[in-house]
């Protein structure tokens, strides 16, 4: 009987302890489900345990298409050596950002603070108690496991000393944040003046885009600009946003032959992207097409925003006429960019003379290689330009390009893989319904993808609660309530169908009531973080943030309740809108326009 219990002892032990991602429904945490370290998901059981063993946490952040994370977990994860420090010294969390965006959030702010920079992976240390005590993006494997080393002896030498920073870190960062949340007198609608300033300051009027470095496409700013200036036009602005908009759609943010965005550029001037696709970028991109092809009645603005469509109906559909959270900036072979570089050899054997000549012309792919798997095609003329060259008609020469980028992406399609993150997100997906909405207007065909996925964001919603996931029973964040709601009330208007209006109300009604206590918003109200701070406004992040859309689903609701609860939250102006305008873009162009 002895040896039978200890048996078990030993079995038990075990199987709290081992990898517990294996399998998961999450692409990314399975991706870690056969690494030697004993991950476990975020929650209670991981922080009990830690409190119960005395150890630090490694909260480790990351998401499926980012190629770093790719390379962390090649490098350190799978390493044998890392694992055994991590196993014996740490609680170590894996989490797939796109499930804990608040988490995330809040260790990224973390991380900001005390780093001066942050990104993916993003691998933070936190107390037993909840308090972040240092974190970092990507590290190498040496300097990782001598990091894991010298914190182990400082945790088990100054543990009290160590404990208190982390605390009084914290509070010092809630304090910064509480300070930016101070209420003052005014009007959100009278900055809004001030946000296309603020926003001309940050462009880059010779190259497109905001800033001097890496080239994102900060959709809700640019959006923002475009509509404030439908009412006050500005020559200036106008210029830098159509010449924004020619960049982005002709350089390397770009994919030439299937359609789609990457997420951004390397450098300043939009040729070189990190190859990652994710599902928000696409959705608003081609919202924002739409609307600048009917604010400059400019044709081919519409046609990249519906090709950009029909990328996502071709590339990203997932089961049950849902669209998955991103394709990987890696392809099978782990090559980054892999699956979207050409070499001169390989079209050589799959194109005619004259469709090698027309890639020359066109996108310059005889250059010598830039990366080891090839080139991108990059628009070097316009169309114009090239049936000029080619001695043809316009209509001749697009027809040439459109049966050119069929072959090339179905050689694409059989001889390449690219790995995809197949989450069914509600939040991303709401985003993605207003899309499909637009495109209604301008091509019936998308009708069907649109309704069949209004009903796949209505079956996530039991009239009481809405779910973040279709793999799990998971409750949506403040970002899907409100991103859902708005994709719904957008469907509904668009195509005349009740019931996305009616359910995207009631979800619009349950999200004022959950996430808006005191005049306040939460994010998240089942966070385990201590000391977490709630914000009068919500910024914008790479997508619209969900104050701003939540107000919008509300506006369009047409519901007097509602009215009355946005004109309220909109006379509230707080410091850390006044001091960082370009920010609350979203909300202050809403504001200023309703």
């Amino acid at each position: 009987m002895k040896q039978l219990l200890t048996l078990l002892f030993i079995i038990s032990a075990f199987t709290t302890s081992a990898n517990q991602l294996k399998n998961h429904s999450s692409p990314y945490l399975a991706l870690h489900g056969n690494d030697p370290v004993n991950w476990m998901e975020w929650g209670k059981p991981a922080l009990d345990k830690a409190k119960k063993e005395n150890k630090l946490l490694l909260v480790s952040v990351g998401y499926f298409a980012c190629h770093w994370c790719h390379v962390m977990q090649r490098e350190s994860y799978s390493d044998k050596g890392i694992a055994s420090k991590l196993n014996k010294n740490y609680i170590s969390v894996k989490v797939d950002r796109e499930l804990n965006p608040v988490l995330d959030k809040r260790l990224i702010e973390f991380v900001q603070v005390t780093n001066g920079t942050a990104g993916w992976p993003l691998n933070v240390f936190i107390t037993p108690d909840g308090y972040p005590l240092v974190g970092a993006t990507y590290l190498p494997r040496n300097h990782f496991s001598n990091v894991l080393n010298q914190l182990d002896k400082k945790w088990k030498t100054e543990q009290p000393a160590l404990s208190k920073k982390a605390k009084e870190m914290s509070q010092t960062l809630v304090s910064m944040l509480e300070k930016q949340e101070r209420t003052v007198s005014g009007d959100i609608s009278q900055l809004a003046d001030k946000y296309v300033d603020e926003a001309m300051e940050y462009a880059d009027t010779l190259q497109g885009g905001f800033g001097q470095d890496r080239k994102f496409p900060q959709i809700p700013q640019l959006w923002a600009l475009l509509k404030l200036n439908k009412k006050q036009k500005d020559k200036e602005a106008d210029e830098f946003l159509n010449l924004t908009l020619q960049k982005m759609s002709q350089l390397g943010l770009h994919d030439e032959v299937a359609g789609g965005f990457y997420r951004y550029t390397i450098d300043p001037d939009w040729e070189t992207p990190h190859f990652e696709k994710m599902l928000y970028t696409n959705a608003l991109m081609t919202l924002l097409y739409f609307d600048a092809a009917d604010y400059y009645l400019n044709s081919n603005y519409r046609d990249i925003a519906l090709e950009t469509l029909y990328f996502l109906q071709n590339e990203m559909r997932g089961e049950k006429n849902a669209y998955i959270a991103s394709l990987s900036a890696v392809d099978s072979k782990n090559e980054e960019g892999g699956y979207y570089l050409w070499q001169q050899e390989e079209l050589k054997k799959i194109l005619t003379p004259e469709e090698l000549l027309v890639t020359t012309h066109f996108w310059g792919l005889n250059r010598a290689a830039e990366l080891p798997a090839g080139n991108l095609p990059r628009q070097k003329m316009s169309v114009n330009e090239l049936a000029s060259k080619l001695g043809l008609s316009y209509s001749e020469t697009s027809k040439k390009l459109k049966n050119l980028k069929f072959k090339l992406k179905q050689h694409r399609n059989k001889t390449r893989e690219i790995p995809r993150d197949i989450k069914l997100l509600s939040g991303m997906n709401g985003l993605t319904l207003a899309a499909f909405a637009r495109g209604s207007q301008y091509d019936t065909s998308i009708k069907s993808s649109g309704k069949d996925l209004s009903e796949f964001l209505i079956s996530l919603w039991d009239g009481k609660e809405l779910r973040r996931s279709a793999a799990n029973n998971m409750t949506g964040t403040f970002y899907d309530y409100a991103a859902v709601s708005w994709g719904l009330m957008k469907w509904g208007m668009a195509n005349k169908d009740d019931e996305a209006k009616k359910i995207g109300l009631e979800i619009a009604n349950v999200a004022w009531e959950k996430f808006y206590i005191n005049n306040l918003w939460i994010e998240d109200p089942d966070s385990l973080l201590p000391e977490g701070t709630n914000q009068a406004h919500l910024p914008d992040s790479a997508i619209i943030s969900a104050e701003a859309l939540l107000l919008e689903a509300s506006l369009l609701s047409k519901n007097k309740e509602l009215d009355k609860k946005i004109k309220h939250t909109l006379k509230m102006v707080t410091r850390s809108l006044e001091v960082d305008i370009f920010s609350y873009a979203s909300l202050l162009a809403l504001a200023h326009l309703n």
